[in-house]
């Protein structure tokens, strides 16, 4: 896939085997079965002898163990033991290693299910469990030396909705905990750690061309794109799928694609959004901005611990979010591997057209990129764990959620992050309102 951020800036000989080097290796597969026969035999009636196992033994037992709930208890008859035992032998067992694995996932589960429900007992004895299987599985934060104090159910249900005509409809998103990042995606997505956050509003579509339109019409204010801020030219588009890059006459009004006023506002920078917000602000009394990473992770997860809100099928992916899919391949052919399925749009889609999520909000994942207000930083060490946006002195970068049509199923993930410059603007890149209900109005100021 082109990566848009940098047009800114042996085989083995196999026929030396010997007629005698095959007859052994017939003669090892013979005898295998009758080994492992035995090997299971003798795990499935003695468990407590866990030295007099094979390494195959001792596989076939924790398989069995996994298999009835048994996965670190009771002592002595579990499947963490025997992997343990078998990578103690072996460091690199593939077969161990994935059992290892699973233990780890079903228990990293389990957690985000006790956090779900308020259990701040089991979320405890949970993340216990976690760091004996994987030490740093699971960063320490502040949010979780406060579980007993703070933490609260995520209801099933969202909070309220609230209308506006300029603003459009905001959910309420009630507060909880959650798991932050993920534990087998990319180095900047982890470590995973627990994050707090209290209840707050985003909005339940990306913001659209037609209330952007308003804001521009009221203003007269000229986008990035338009004035050519950042020493870049126009607006990232893809020149027909064979000429990617910035392109001199694109912008929000004409991105490079037939868009009307419901479809999601692209070509727009994140000073662009914050010069939208700060007349929002002024214009409602109220107190809008950018949705903090954190916060917006948690919006998209609606409590779930997996690739999408709604599980890892990527074949349920077009239900759900306008990716790069058969529809895209057929259009764009741009080439790289596609989602198995058909969403029916190959550019941007109008809000609202494919399901939401348990908290009611829609196109968390695919359709347009969506500009959060935290500064870039690869990583969560040190992350707030509060859900307050993370800011440094070095804020030359900063963070987009939620990859776009123009993305395969790995871009659209709820943990998945990029990066740009403030000024940047692409064809599948807009933004999200977010209110925090616990503060007083706040002018957004530009970033530099």
């Amino acid at each position: 896939m082109i990566n848009q951020r940098a047009h800114l800036s042996s085989s083995h000989n196999m026929n030396n085997f010997n007629t005698l080097s095959v007859f052994i290796l017939a003669a090892a597969l013979v005898f295998i079965p009758a080994i492992n026969a035995f090997a299971v035999n003798l795990t499935l009636d003695q468990h407590d002898d866990l030295d007099s196992l094979t390494i195959m033994g001792l596989l076939a037992a924790a398989q069995e163990d996994i298999e009835a709930g048994r996965y670190t208890e009771p002592v002595g008859k579990n499947a963490y033991e025997k992997v343990k035992k078998i990578l103690a032998e072996d460091a690199n067992h593939m077969g161990a290693a994935r059992i290892l694995s699973r233990i780890l996932k079903i228990n990293i589960e389990a957690l985000q299910s006790s956090l779900n429900i308020g259990d701040s007992i089991g979320a405890k004895q949970y993340l216990k469990i976690i760091r004996k299987i994987h030490p740093d599985a699971i960063a320490i934060s502040d949010a979780e030396k406060m579980l007993d104090d703070h933490l609260k159910a995520i209801p099933e249900a969202p909070g309220k909705t609230e209308k506006n005509d300029l603003t459009g409809e905001m959910i309420e998103i009630p507060g909880g905990s959650f798991l932050m990042g993920t534990l087998e995606g990319r180095k900047d997505e982890k470590p995973q750690h627990i994050v707090t956050v209290s209840t707050f509003e985003i909005g339940k579509y990306e913001v659209t061309v037609g209330q952007f339109k308003q804001f521009v019409e009221a203003t007269a204010y000229l986008t990035d794109a338009e004035t050519g801020a950042g020493q870049q030219k126009g607006c990232f588009g893809d020149g027909g799928g064979v000429d990617f890059g910035q392109k001199a006459g694109l912008n929000w009004r004409e991105p490079g694609y037939t868009q009307s006023d419901n479809h999601p506002v692209v070509c727009v920078s994140m000073n662009d959004a914050n010069a939208y917000i700060d007349w929002l602000n002024k214009e409602t009394g109220h107190n809008y901005s950018l949705p903090t990473e954190a916060k917006w992770e948690y919006a998209a997860r609606s409590g779930s611990i997996t690739d999408y809100h709604f599980g890892n099928s990527k074949s349920d992916l077009c239900l759900y979010a306008n990716v790069y899919d058969e529809a895209g391949k057929n259009v764009n052919s741009y080439g790289w591997r596609n989602a198995p399925c058909d969403d029916g749009e190959a550019k941007s889609a109008q809000v609202g057209q494919y399901k939401a999520n348990p908290f009611g909000l829609y196109d968390m994942h695919g359709n347009v990129w969506e500009w959060v207000d935290d500064c870039w930083k690869s990583g969560y060490h040190d992350a707030p764990s509060n859900g307050a946006a993370y800011k440094s002195t070095d804020c030359t970068n900063r963070v987009t959620r939620g990859g776009s049509w123009y993305n395969i199923p790995l871009g659209v993930r709820s943990a998945n992050r990029y990066w740009y410059e403030p000024t940047y603007r692409s064809f599948n890149l807009g933004f999200r309102l977010f209110r925090d209900t616990s503060l007083i109005v706040t002018q957004n100021t530009k970033p530099h």
